[in-house]
This record gives C-alpha cells, sequence and structure tokens, in this order.
C-alpha cells in the first residue's frame, strides 16, 4: 500500500508528538497493550469501569476481567459479561446475540495490535496495518517501519503513495497525525523481544547496558518486560550508588526521587530482518523508497475541450501551481481549495474531483495523475 518512507527523529520532525511517552493514550490507542490473562485479546478497562463511550463499535473485548481470571466474586450476577477462555483465544468479542461466525470476523476486522497471530506471518513477528475507512490492510515493506519503530530515538515516520496520500505516522502515540479518520495499527505476537531504553545525557541507552560514562543500570530490559506484563501501569524501583529510583509504566518515564528529576523511557521490539534478507536488503529497500522521484510527483489538471486536460500552472492568469494543489491536498484529501484565475474565482473539490466556477457555476473536471 505505501511505497516511499521518510524517516523522522526526535529533533527533526516537529509535527510528532512531544509528550514522548510510548504508554496508551485516552484515546485508546492502537499500540501494543494491555492482553486478557488467558487469551490474546484485548480487555476494554472503559466497560470494564462503565464508561466506554465506543459501546457496541469497541474494537476492546467488553467482557468482565475478573472472570478471565476465575476471581469475579460476583459469578452469574455479574452486571459485565462473562466469556469462557476458548471463547476469547478463538477471537470472539461476544456483543450481544450475533451469531459466532460474526463475531469473529468482526473481531478479525477490529482486534487490537496486541492480538497474537502465530501463522502465516512469513516468519516475521509482527504486522504493521492501516485503515483507511474500508477496514485493516497490510502495509507494504512494513518491515522498514518496524525498522525505525525499533530504534528508541525515533518519533515517527512518513509514509507515501497511499490511497490518501503521504501520511504521518507518531510511533510515540501510535496513530496518524491530523487523520483523525484513519487509524494504524502494529499487531505482534508472543515472539516478539522488547528492549527497554532511556534518555540519557547523551542519547538513548537501553537498561542493562553501559551508558557512555561506563555505568550500567542494575535493573535489567527483561525484568522491566516482565513486571510490565504483569502490570502496565506498575512502578520498579532500583538503587544506583546510594540514589532511589523509579520508573512508572504509565508516564513512561524514570524519576529521581531525591531530585525530581525525570528521564523519558520507551519500549521498542528487537528488530527481526525478513527472512532472506539482512542489514544490505533493508539499507537497499530504505535508500530507494526514501528517495521520492520528480517525475513521480502527483500532477494536478483540468479538463478542457475535446477531452484535453491542462496541468495548473500559476506563471499565468492562475494562482495556483499544482503543487499548490498537491500540498493542500496532502492536508486534507476530503476538502477543497480557492483560487483565482484573471480574478475570477474558483474552487476545487477534491471529493469530487471537480472545479468550479463560483461566479458562474460552470464545472469542470479535474485529475490527479
Amino acid at each position: 500500500m505505501a511505497s516511499n518512507y521518510e524517516e523522522a527523529e526526535d529533533e527533526r520532525l516537529s509535527d510528532f508528538s512531544d509528550t514522548d511517552t510510548d504508554a496508551p493514550s485516552d484515546d485508546q490507542s492502537n499500540s501494543d497493550s494491555d492482553q486478557a490473562p488467558s487469551g490474546t485479546q484485548q480487555v476494554c478497562q472503559y466497560y470494564n469501569n462503565g464508561n466506554c463511550h465506543y459501546g457496541k463499535k469497541c474494537r476492546d473485548l467488553h467482557v468482565c476481567k475478573y472472570s478471565l481470571k476465575g476471581t469475579c466474586r460476583y459469578g452469574a450476577a455479574c452486571r459485565l459479561k462473562h466469556i469462557q477462555g476458548s471463547d476469547l483465544s478463538s477471537g470472539h468479542n461476544d456483543r450481544g446475540r450475533r451469531s459466532h461466525g460474526k463475531k469473529r470476523q468482526r473481531y478479525r476486522e477490529r482486534s487490537s495490535s496486541s492480538s497474537s497471530d502465530d501463522g502465516g506471518w512469513s516468519g516475521k513477528p509482527y504486522r504493521w496495518q492501516l485503515d483507511l475507512g474500508n477496514g485493516w490492510e497490510d502495509v507494504a515493506h512494513d518491515h522498514i517501519l518496524e525498522a525505525q519503530y525499533s530504534r528508541p530515538n525515533t518519533k515517527g515516520i512518513r509514509i507515501y503513495n497511499t490511497p490518501c496520500g503521504a501520511l504521518s505516522i507518531d510511533f510515540t502515540k501510535m496513530h496518524i497525525l491530523k487523520k483523525t479518520n484513519l487509524r494504524v495499527r502494529r499487531k505482534g505476537c508472543r515472539q516478539t523481544e522488547w528492549l527497554w531504553h532511556y534518555r540519557g545525557n547523551h542519547g538513548w541507552y537501553q537498561y542493562g547496558e553501559k551508558d557512555s560514562q561506563g555505568k550500567a543500570s542494575p535493573v535489567s530490559g527483561s525484568t522491566l518486560e516482565k513486571e510490565f506484563q504483569k502490570n502496565r501501569q506498575g512502578v520498579v524501583k532500583f538503587t544506583i550508588d546510594s540514589t532511589n529510583y523509579e520508573i512508572r509504566f504509565k508516564d513512561m518515564c524514570q524519576k529521581n526521587l531525591s531530585t525530581g528529576h525525570r528521564r523519558r523511557i520507551r519500549r521498542r521490539p528487537k528488530y527481526e530482518s525478513p527472512s532472506g534478507g539482512g542489514i544490505r536488503t533493508l539499507t537497499k529497500a530504505f535508500t530507494n523508497l526514501t528517495s521520492i522521484s520528480p517525475k513521480k510527483a502527483p500532477l494536478w489538471q483540468f479538463g478542457g475541450q475535446r477531452g484535453h486536460w491542462h496541468s495548473f500552472t500559476n506563471r499565468g492568469a492562475c494562482s495556483v501551481s499544482s503543487a499548490d494543489i498537491e500540498a493542500e491536498y496532502q492536508r486534507n484529501p476530503q476538502g477543497s481549495i480557492n483560487f483565482t484565475v484573471n480574478g475570477d474565482r474558483y474552487t476545487i473539490d477534491f471529493s469530487k474531483m471537480t472545479q468550479t466556477n463560483l461566479k458562474t457555476n460552470t464545472t469542470r473536471k479535474v485529475q490527479r495523475v
């Protein structure tokens, strides 16, 4: 689906979130998140708190989280849904009295990125997908997204030539910037090895490894991952040279308990290159895909007489060029742009792909080639 990719790092892309947290956001992020103990679906915490505003449209599992552990004290009298473990691992969402087949299909379309699918992944422990309005679809060359996502200093990536134009993906919040109707997710599996990093004075360092001063944190990434899996809102405390620190998973930060100083932390997967590939394959693919050829830049044209098409240019009486139109289209593919030609006002409707003279209401077709 996407062909060209451009890396975006902390210091070089102001569009990306400055919250510097990989914690799930209030809008129920699509990133890897809480899993049900007896299965691989994500349990909706908002439903358990009685305030999920998505209702039946929620992509997460509406089920009593205590019933999954077998510790619900209300039993059959519980006001929340109870579901058997076999149903959970089968992919059932159990909303209403729909058939099991329909529920399974709906869950496959809406399942969160924490879902596990060990089969048919071409040897990869991950799968990147986009929902551009017609359901989830796999992203082509997603090993490039995975390679950039695995780097703790990379906040996001920009992908090109999707049906909706260029898209900027924010890794820290796992959403698409300025496109509230579009979604992105990373589907992982149990084989994923997660690494933990903290922001030091001279870059990012992995927990358990030595920093620029030769000092290593006494807590390892594997320890953090185990604690994170036990409680994703939990806290881990440790000591370095009689100084006490704590790591808060909810805020994704490390805090010096004496001074109150905080450092950002990030949880990123260990990169697994595609089978049969390697660093050379990745480098070649990344180089090719991040190079945007001017010849492939979209060209905007309007229909003329006898079926001829004419390109927009602002070298004459027209106030906009094809590049100006493309820039506005990239900002909002369903929007419009106004311009003038010899003093007459026109508008282009991107959703209808038409150009209209606002004085005479004459309409022409436009195309993006």
